[in-house]
């Protein structure tokens, strides 16, 4: 089952409808699909599922908040667990399952915030706060943390602050859930380009991050120490003027592809990942089917790609051929004001009353 977490406010200027909160995506008779709301939530800008029958979503709001949700019998899903803490404008969540540690990054306020994940216990663990700025003195006038991804083998989170083009390193611990990774405390990533989310290679001891202002896909590698370096970048827009925004990404080994989405230009584009050196090398692009696609979600299973996107309100699916490339019009076109993140889930028989 397919999930979209929709915004259910926006700000006045922005123009577009808000939605309902939590929608899945259901198959309807004739081959396509149709959405309909499973969780009143306010403005569950990211989902992720914990691992069983449930989810875990941030409330972006003035102040920071997280949900943990659970799956009913009648397929809708139930606030478990509601915990508030400091900070503004929770964006992105990213589970550790073994410990069900949550690490929330929040944008406006430009912290980190570590929760016990644990739906009868939920509390804080951790709040990092972080300084500094960049040269664009309207966007990293001050940090803004945009996401956090656990490393492959599981010992360290690296943290996107694109308010200073940093990517912070910080290793995993039981009784300080984060410290500083002493050798490589973070990341520099170029000036003015706001790192935004993050993919590990596979196979290979490299990480994409796409650079929400500097438009690119910047590949780091990591050496025999396990520093890593920027060494590379390429440019996800041909225009320049007016608004865009590189937003996520997704890496594909079954297709050999990186998939990113890019805002202002409305576009999908991908590039074809070479296996030996991980060097991208551009492989074609295509229309989102709306306006701002701030997400999308790969399914390698069914060979679809489903795209958030935000303005147009609406979730478009696409067909990938056998060689990744996504087809030039969506199969379909499903209504879901606020669009804002897209993810599947499992069920697995674990749906309370």
């Amino acid at each position: 089952m397919f999930l979209v977490g929709e915004y259910t406010r926006l700000p006045a200027w922005v123009p577009a409808r808000a939605g309902d909160g939590i929608a899945a995506l259901y198959p309807t008779e004739d081959g396509g699909w149709a959405e309909k709301c499973v969780c009143s939530i306010e403005n569950p800008s990211y989902v992720i599922p914990d691992g069983e029958d449930g989810l875990y979503a941030v409330s972006e709001a003035e102040q920071g908040a997280i949900a943990h949700l659970i799956r009913t019998e009648d397929g809708t899903y139930r606030e478990d667990a509601f915990l508030r803490f400091p900070g503004s404008g929770s964006c992105h969540l990213c589970l550790e399952q073994e410990t069900r540690r949550v690490f929330v990054s929040n944008y406006n306020s430009g912290s980190l915030v570590v929760v016990d994940g644990h739906p009868g216990a939920m509390k804080v663990l951790q709040e990092l706060r972080y300084s500094g700025c960049g040269p664009d003195p309207k966007r990293q006038e001050a940090p803004h943390i945009h996401s956090s991804w656990l490393s492959p083998n599981g010992k360290e989170l690296f943290v996107a602050d694109l308010g200073t083009d940093r990517i912070y390193r910080y290793l995993l611990g039981k009784e300080i859930p984060l410290t500083p990774n002493a050798r490589q405390p973070w990341i520099t990533c170029p000036p003015g380009s706001g790192p935004r989310h993050m993919v590990f290679h596979d196979t290979m001891p490299l990480a994409y991050v796409t650079t929400e202002m500097g438009n690119q896909v910047l590949l780091i590698r990591f050496d025999q120490e396990n520093i890593g370096t920027v060494c590379e970048g390429w440019s996800t827009a041909e225009e320049k003027n007016g608004l865009i925004l590189t937003a996520h990404l997704q890496l594909s080994l079954k297709y050999g592809m990186l998939y990113v989405s890019v805002r202002g230009t409305d576009e999908i584009c991908w590039f074809r990942v070479e296996p030996s050196t991980g060097r991208l090398t551009p492989g074609g692009k295509c229309p989102a089917g709306g306006r701002f696609p701030r997400h999308f979600l790969l399914d390698e299973e069914s060979g679809l790609l489903l795209v958030a996107n935000q303005l147009s309100g609406s979730v478009c699916v696409f067909s990938l051929g056998a060689d990744g490339t996504v087809s030039a019009q969506p199969l379909q076109s499903i209504p879901a004001p606020g669009a804002a993140v897209i993810v599947k889930t499992e069920d697995k028989g674990n749906t309370r009353k």
